[in-house]
């Protein structure tokens, strides 16, 4: 599901889990923020929207930090007249992380908090250096269980097909090309003295 609201003057397409810089709201880094002016929200096949506002539509955010924008360079110029005015901007914005997406008629959708894998625990006869990780998850890796890849056997990212001929046949050396030998030009500068006639 997403959703398209308005606030700063601005308007923004957010979903749950997403992150994104809005103008300047005066709230604490941390708090929660409920943006009611919702202009438009869809999930998988159904679409509602507001006229200019859906009624009782509310997105929920969390403050994630207050910060500036990139640094602007404004340049003014007139030509012949020996006017240049250089100056900068930052502008104030807070970053807002979607919660929750709540429309009238289409439901709510809030983040699903996910859970990490946890190592199993080594018996006492095995030594620490062999510690197995669970199954569901490969060793060094924060992933979900659910975004685990398949392992792929070494053999089957082998393309025998495109192996060169003189590997098939056992020559581990590189092919080499002999170049001809350099001859000399057939004409050299002193034979392309000016004559005079053209």
């Amino acid at each position: 599901m997403f959703a398209v609201v308005k606030t700063g003057g601005k308007q923004y397409k957010v979903r749950v889990g997403e992150t994104l810089d809005v103008e300047k709201l005066a709230v604490d880094a941390g708090a929660q923020v409920r943006l009611d002016q919702v202009l438009l929200a869809a999930s998988d096949e159904n679409v509602a929207y507001g006229r200019p506002m859906i009624d009782g539509a509310v997105v929920t955010a969390r403050v994630v930090r207050q910060h500036k924008g990139p640094k602007l360079i404004i340049f003014r110029y007139k030509s012949k007249s020996r006017y240049r005015r250089r100056t900068g901007h930052r502008q104030q914005l807070t970053q807002l992380m979607v919660q929750a997406i709540d429309i009238p008629g289409l439901g709510t959708d809030t983040m699903a908090v996910r859970s990490r894998p946890v190592a199993e625990t080594v018996p006492a006869s095995e030594p620490a250096s062999s510690a197995r990780v669970a199954p569901s998850a490969s060793a060094g890796s924060a992933a979900p269980s659910d975004d685990v890849l398949p392992t792929i056997a070494p053999t089957a990212q082998l393309d025998t097909a495109a192996t060169p001929a003189y590997e098939a046949l056992g020559d581990t050396t590189l092919p080499t090309t002999t170049l001809p030998p350099r001859t000399a030009p057939a004409e050299t500068p002193a034979d392309l003295t000016d004559t005079g006639s053209v």
